[in-house]
């Protein structure tokens, strides 16, 4: 498979009541997109961008089943795909995270992260493409 980018994945979880993210950088995938609006009937446009990414097997080291992946106490170096987590096209390293009082530190929002790079999508679709020689597995994964 023929890379074309890095991504960083921002994986989606619940710690003492607060959604919490956590950025992975992976840094060879395979990403093709579309950008397009969907005009309303009341008015205005929707976006309706997309994306397929491809992502060796080989990059997966450190990769877990997302059940098991939130079953982690820890999290650190370990990854997953899962519906919902959030995708940038390109190795970003901004932390989403809120706002903390002392010391202050200020919240860098999902929001935030949107209107900051151009191409950041939810994971829409996961599949394993397990089939042939194991130097053509890989993930199928779909984003919107």
């Amino acid at each position: 498979m023929r890379t074309n980018t890095g991504i960083t994945i921002y994986n989606k979880y619940i710690s003492s009541g607060a959604e919490k993210y956590q950025r992975t950088q992976i840094p060879a995938v395979a990403w093709t997109s579309s950008k397009a609006r969907t005009r309303m009937a009341t008015g205005g446009d929707l976006a309706a961008d997309q994306a397929m990414i491809y992502f060796p097997y080989g990059m997966g080291a450190n990769h877990l089943d997302p059940k098991a992946w939130q079953a982690l106490t820890s999290k650190t170096g370990k990854w997953t795909l899962q519906i919902g987590d959030i995708v940038v096209k390109g190795l970003v390293t901004d932390d989403i995270k809120d706002a903390v009082v002392s010391p202050p530190a200020a919240a860098f929002t999902a929001s935030m992260l949107k209107a900051k790079y151009d191409d950041v999508l939810a994971i829409s679709s996961v599949d394993f493409m397990d089939l042939g020689s194991r130097s053509l597995w890989h993930w199928q994964v779909g984003a919107k």
